[in-house]
């Protein structure tokens, strides 16, 4: 295989484990605990943010002209696990803003809003994360002292970012398969329900919150680790649709159906539109990848809402007790005293 194949092959792959990541952190809000996280981009910038400001020196140390806070100069894993931090952080304030009284459609314009709002700030405010230029020059985690190709750095980072992938998928089904999920599960199907059998519901809906966000935060520090930048060009909020496209065509609830969505919309979809010629004004290929994205989305919500791999509904099995033990007995002794006056 060829060198260019080769870093074809490995950049499209560490992608991949990135969306996976983020997908199924968006998953656990929104396919099991109902969360109409219209704003799931910002804790993934804010994990992109905190990986970058835990990896670079001060800005002072650049001739860039760079301005941002920070500047540790930690070395790997810290900024990792900043960014994981960070995303579940800003996830709490923003469920503390958006979540607490509103449901529902209320719920998805006031995350959409938040989106925006941090969006403009972080642009409008070049002392704090270099505006709207974002950051660059992001060193890559252990690539000094790996002392390889770019290539085989490549194929070394795609087997970190397995690693990372791994250990989300069993994060994440251990949830969903625990009472804590089949509690969310009832949170997001009836939360009156839920509420009336004792449940917490603001409770579990925020830790769910908080989760998530910890999943988009370490796709951020992992994606910004690979590609060396970061600038609010980056996560703007459609890019939030790009994950829910993934989600409704994969299967919501269904960790399988997010594997799928992710290799059909951010990969799939988004890597065939780069091939195709250029027709039209210029610029017209490079937005037929949304326009694909989007009627396929529209598709499926018509004719397979539930996606290719839908929920699959458990049943439990209910627990045996005095009452029934004593209603099976019953024809036994029945049958003992009619043998008996035979």
């Amino acid at each position: 295989m060829s060198v260019a194949a080769q870093f074809y092959i490995t950049t499209i792959a560490i992608i991949a484990c990135v969306n996976f990541i983020a997908v199924w952190g968006l998953d656990l809000q929104y396919g099991v605990a109902g969360i109409y996280n219209f704003a799931y981009i910002v804790p993934q910038a804010a994990g992109a943010y905190a990986a970058g400001v835990f990896a670079l020196h001060p800005a002072s140390y650049y001739q860039a002209g760079e301005t941002y806070v920070g500047g540790f100069n930690l070395g790997f894993p810290l900024p990792l696990i900043a960014a994981t931090v960070a995303g579940g952080l800003i996830s709490f304030v923003l469920g503390l803003v958006a979540m607490r009284r509103l449901r529902g459609d209320y719920q998805a314009m006031a995350m959409l809003v938040c989106a925006l709002i941090a969006s403009a700030f972080v642009a409008a405010q070049p002392h704090f994360l270099n505006g709207n230029t974002g950051l660059s020059f992001i060193p890559k985690p252990l690539q000094a002292q790996f002392g390889a190709s770019l290539v085989g750095y490549q194929w070394w980072y795609l087997g970190l970012c397995g690693g990372f992938v791994a250990l989300s998928f069993l994060v994440a089904r251990n949830i969903t398969s625990s009472p804590f999920g089949r509690m969310l599960r009832a949170t997001r199907d009836s939360e009156s329900a839920a509420e009336a059998l004792g449940r917490n519901t603001e409770r579990a809906r925020m830790i769910a919150m908080v989760v998530g966000g910890c999943f988009a935060g370490l796709s951020g520090g992992l994606l910004i680790q690979f590609i060396g930048a970061w600038a609010p060009a980056s996560w703007l909020y459609p890019e939030t649709f790009l994950f829910f496209t993934a989600i409704i065509i994969g299967g919501t609830g269904n960790l399988f159906g997010c594997f799928i969505g992710v290799l059909l919309i951010p990969i799939g979809i988004v890597e065939a539109t780069r091939y195709l010629p250029q027709i039209g004004y210029p610029g017209l290929t490079d937005v037929l990848d949304w326009v694909v994205i989007g009627l396929v989305m529209l598709l499926f919500l018509w004719i397979r809402p539930k996606g290719l791999a839908p929920e699959r509904r458990r049943k439990w099995p209910l627990p045996a007790t005095a009452s029934t033990e004593a209603h099976r007995e019953l024809p036994t002794t029945a049958g003992a005293e009619k043998a008996e006056v035979a």
